[in-house]
Formats: structure tokens, sequence, C-alpha cells
């Protein structure tokens, strides 16, 4: 059973952190690491490149899940929980994308995010039943303002980062557009719309879109926030034995 340091946020995965190194990445979903003596196959969460994290021979820190009733059967034991960086300062970094909004509600409770000030979770995953598209479009959080009105807030991970700056994203992505037209898309119509960066590492002071990576992306963000909706960073520092709000980062 994992203890959890106080002021630290669990990690979604129960059980105690397994230390490993990088043998290699095969597919965007596989890592085969080194226990001690042993090779083993691990889940990896994040489907970015990582490029600077899971490289040959960096530290890891792996988790086993624990199985819960209805679970799908999967071939690894193992997931990939954090990452050690290779660049200076060399923070652990979370490769778990799903678990920023729930870093995200917890920054709300404690009021770490002056853009988002007075907001309370109302509910979390949901299907957005007033657009006319198909699939509906789902977002990660719905807010409560102060005034009573509802807030679509989307949440990205972002793990990648470069002179202090974390950067997103790590690869070119088709659902970070699609996101961020839906929220602009709201913002227009007069609702209420946010989207929060959640740096997974302790070692920023900024955060960024990748214009080098995804200049789509970047023209999104912007065109967004001149539509109305609300950006926001996060950065919280990652523990083998949980995560640590530090607070908000500008979003440049």
């Amino acid at each position: 059973m994992r203890v959890v340091e106080p002021g630290l946020i669990p990690h979604r995965w129960p059980g105690p952190p397994i230390f490993a190194t990088l043998i290699e990445r095969p597919n965007k979903f596989l890592a085969i690491c080194r226990i001690g003596r042993r090779a083993v196959e691990a889940h990896v969460p994040d489907r970015g490149r990582c490029l600077d994290l899971l490289v040959p021979g960096q530290p890891l820190v792996l988790v086993e899940p624990e199985r819960e009733a209805g679970m799908l059967a999967r071939r690894t034991r193992y997931t990939v929980l954090l990452a050690r960086a290779r660049t200076p300062p060399s923070p652990w970094v979370s490769l778990d994308p799903a678990g920023a909004p729930r870093l995200v509600a917890a920054a709300l409770e404690r009021g770490l995010l002056p853009e988002l000030a007075g907001c309370s979770v109302v509910r979390r995953e949901l299907t957005l039943p007033r657009l006319r598209a198909r699939p509906r479009p789902r977002i990660d959080l719905l807010l409560r303002a102060p005034s009573g009105d509802d807030v679509a807030c989307e949440v990205k991970s972002v793990g990648a980062a470069r002179g202090g700056v974390a950067l997103f994203p790590d690869a070119p992505t088709l659902r970070g557009l699609r996101h961020l037209a839906l929220l602009a898309r709201l913002a227009r119509r007069g609702l209420p719309a946010a989207l929060v960066l959640c740096a997974q590492r302790g070692d920023v002071r900024a955060i960024a879109a990748d214009e080098s990576i995804d200049p789509a992306f970047a023209r999104a963000l912007r065109a967004a926030r001149r539509a109305g909706v609300a950006v926001a960073g996060l950065s919280c520092a990652a523990h083998p034995g949980g995560m640590e709000l530090l607070g908000p980062v500008p979003v440049l």
C-alpha cells in the first residue's frame, strides 16, 4: 500500500513506486524496462513523442495497478507513471495525461487559478448535448462560476519543456485542434469556456504552444483567446509518491 506524503495528491494508480530503467519504446503504447536484472513490459499512457523522457537509459517509475472488476485484460503488468527528464535540472515528469483534470480540480479548490477564481467542479468527463456534432464533443470538466454560469473547461497535460518553458503539444494534435475549435465556438456564442494547460513537471516558469511542433495548434490557441476563451496555466511537481501543486504560471 502506498503511503502518500503530506501535501501531495495521490497518483491515479495505487501501489508502491517501482524504480526502473527504460530499455526501449517499441511503440507509443509500450515500454521495455529493466527492474533490477529483469526486463519487463509496461504500458505507456502518454501517447506523445516524449523525446526528452522516454529515452533508453532514462530512469522511470512504474506502478502495478490493482485489477478491478470489469477491467479489460491487458498484456502488460506494469504502467509507466513517471520518467526522469534528460535535460537538466532533470525533474520527474508525469506520463499520466488523464490525471491532469484531477490536479486542476484540486487547484480550483485551493484557489490557485486566478483566471478561474471562485469556480468549482460540477461534473467530470461530460458530453455537451447542445452542440450539433457527431460524435458529440466531450470536455474534461464542467465548472460552476460564482455568477452561477456553467463553464466548459478542457485540460491539457504538458510534459515537454525547453529553457524553463513547458511546451504543448509534443506531437501534432488534431484532437487538440478540435477542442480549441469547440471552446472558441462556445465563447463566440456567449457561453463561458476555458482551457487549462497543466505542466506535470516542477521546473517550468511558463507554458507556451510549441509553434515548431504544431503551428496550427498555436494559431488556434491565439484564435481561441481572441474569441474569449479563458486560458490558464498550472505547474505541478511530480514525485514518486504523488503530485505537488506549485501554482499558476503564465501561458505565453
